[in-house]
């Protein structure tokens, strides 16, 4: 499907509805239902909502007769949200103000800010176009309970349907929610949670587990097939995986500078890190935090050492190895002045070896990092019941 970054996502449409009952004594009650019949995908989810209109807790929708979970506050009125029209929901972080979105608004697990990991509730990631469709869902409910007359009956209707099919015209109601598509889209390999984020790298927003393995494996997997296809040459693809390497683990530091609280000069340092140079990026990821780069390596890293000193060769030496080449690579096999020939073998062994250090860096980020095992448990048990059925 063709994606535009930041264009807009109509919402799904539906039909909010209020039936209001008042008896010959004045008292008044109320049901509350959504309908929803056009083609589109469609979600549904339940926030609390205080009467004087503003969002205050989760509903946990359970099955046909199971009871809500109790409202945060007594008098709180249930609303009932639909998605995009693609099935999805919009968030906007209260502490960042970004936007993302993602499969619901879950009741059952905090949501993760994919930008600055903030954590909470998700009905605090509501967007202010979705608190103002909130707010006047509260008032078109209590403006009615407050109209009826005695021994009476109203229905009161929110058609969504009506404003999706108007949007064009301006100018808009204000209670008219949509979202808006980002950048990246992925499914988190931990949870398979559906994501939609700008930029590239980010937090699962279900279980806050970081994307940025996920995103190198697969770049370093196109590399791979552009060298078996020789659509790309071995020098050429030497470069662009420890570019890879490095657009990841940079970001990975900028989290631990962001997150980890430190002195000024240990974040300069960081920033001022050159994540190519892989000695000084495993000593000072140890000494920093206790990551462990080289976990398991063994004799791979001399290997790898190698041909990150070969990336300086063919990106800045024209491919001749230089005394510097020789002094810093442990290269016994290439005398000065050589012209490196690269091969393919060591483009799939170093392919490897990238996504084992990135592993190692992955596993210690998210021991440091916690993640909300909720949805990850959730995924385990859906996998291991797949297994069973196949078998």
């Amino acid at each position: 499907m063709f994606r535009e970054d930041f264009s807009e996502v109509g919402h799904t449409g539906g039909k909010a509805s209020f039936k209001v009952i008042s008896d010959s004594h004045g008292y008044v009650k109320y049901q509350i239902g959504y309908s929803h019949s056009s083609p589109n995908p469609a979600t549904f989810i339940g926030i609390y909502a205080h009467p004087d209109g503003f969002p205050c807790g989760n509903i946990k929708l359970g099955g046909i007769g199971q009871p809500f979970n109790p409202p945060p506050f007594p008098n709180c009125i249930p609303v009932f949200m639909a998605s995009d029209s693609q099935g999805k929901f919009g968030h906007e972080c209260p502490e960042c103000k970004k936007h993302f979105r993602s499969d619901s608004i879950p009741a059952n697990f905090p949501l993760t800010c994919p930008y600055c990991s903030l954590r909470g509730e998700s009905f605090h990631f509501l967007t202010p176009p979705q608190k103002i469709y909130i707010k006047h869902y509260v008032d078109q409910l209590i403006e009615g309970c407050e109209d009826i007359k005695p021994d009476s009956e109203v229905e009161i209707v929110i058609d969504m349907n009506l404003v999706a099919d108007s949007v064009a015209e301006k100018p808009r109601p204000d209670f008219y929610y949509t979202s808006t598509m980002q950048q990246s889209e992925f499914r988190c390999s931990q949870c398979n949670c559906y994501n939609d984020i700008r930029g590239r790298y980010g937090y699962c927003s279900s279980c806050g587990t970081r994307n940025n393995l996920d995103v190198l494996k697969v770049s370093l997997e196109k590399i791979r097939e552009q060298v078996i296809d020789d659509s790309l040459s071995p020098s050429d693809a030497v470069k662009r995986i420890i570019s890879e390497f490095d657009s990841a683990a940079r970001d990975c530091a900028s989290q631990f500078t962001t997150r980890v609280p430190m002195k000024e000069s240990r974040v300069n340092r960081l920033s001022q890190l050159l994540f190519h140079n892989l000695d000084k990026f495993v000593e000072i990821m140890d000494r920093f935090f206790g990551v462990n780069l080289l976990k398991g390596m063994d004799s791979d890293t001399n290997f790898v050492r190698m041909m990150f000193c070969r990336r300086h060769v063919f990106e800045h030496d024209g491919g001749v190895a230089t005394d510097r080449y020789l002094s810093e690579s442990g290269d016994e096999g290439t005398e000065q002045g050589t012209l490196i020939r690269e091969t393919k073998e060591n483009v799939h062994r170093l392919i490897g070896n990238i996504i084992k250090i990135f592993k190692n860096l992955d596993n210690d980020f998210h021991e440091i990092f916690k993640q909300e095992l909720f949805c990850i448990e959730i995924e385990k048990d859906r996998k291991v019941r797949m297994k069973q059925n196949n078998v």
